[in-house]
């Protein structure tokens, strides 16, 4: 048994369909079809996915375990990775931040990634990529700011 034969073995009809819809394609094409055999004998086509998304039947648990907020899945890759970009918190936990590294104590902080759908649950050096859609967007608010600021 292969490493994503046994990751997929391991997955509900739920978090499939989630890992069909948002990780499918970031795999190379030989384990795409390995993985769409195996939602085949699942009889997981893409209505099935669609439908299994619509009405996930995977609820929030209030027990304090971390959860993805998209698939509501516990499957998550959780490291603790030295924190480099100081600019995504206050001011405050800034300044503590950057003295602390200057006196050479890394900061860590956690990052989680939803091993079922991919979404980024926490990422706190932001090095999430951008979707095309963020990075137009980006894009198209700095030529305004430009335009607005020669006015």
């Amino acid at each position: 048994m292969t490493q994503i034969q046994k990751f997929l073995s391991e997955l509900n009809e739920n978090e499939l369909a989630y890992f069909a819809k948002f990780k499918l394609h970031t795999y190379m094409p030989k384990t795409q079809l390995e993985i769409k055999k195996h939602l085949s004998k699942k009889g997981i086509n893409n209505l099935k996915i669609e439908e299994l998304i619509s009405t996930n039947k995977i609820k929030p648990v209030q027990n304090g375990k971390e959860q993805c907020p998209r698939c509501f899945t516990d499957k998550l890759n959780i490291q603790k990775v030295e924190l480099t970009n100081f600019g995504n918190h206050t001011i405050i936990e800034n300044n503590i931040e950057f003295y602390d590294s200057l006196n050479g104590e890394p900061k860590y902080k956690s990052q989680i990634i939803c091993n079922v759908c991919g979404f980024w649950v926490n990422d706190p050096n932001g090095q999430k990529p951008n979707s095309f859609v963020e990075k137009t967007t980006n894009y198209l608010k700095a030529i305004l700011r430009g335009v607005i600021k020669n006015i």
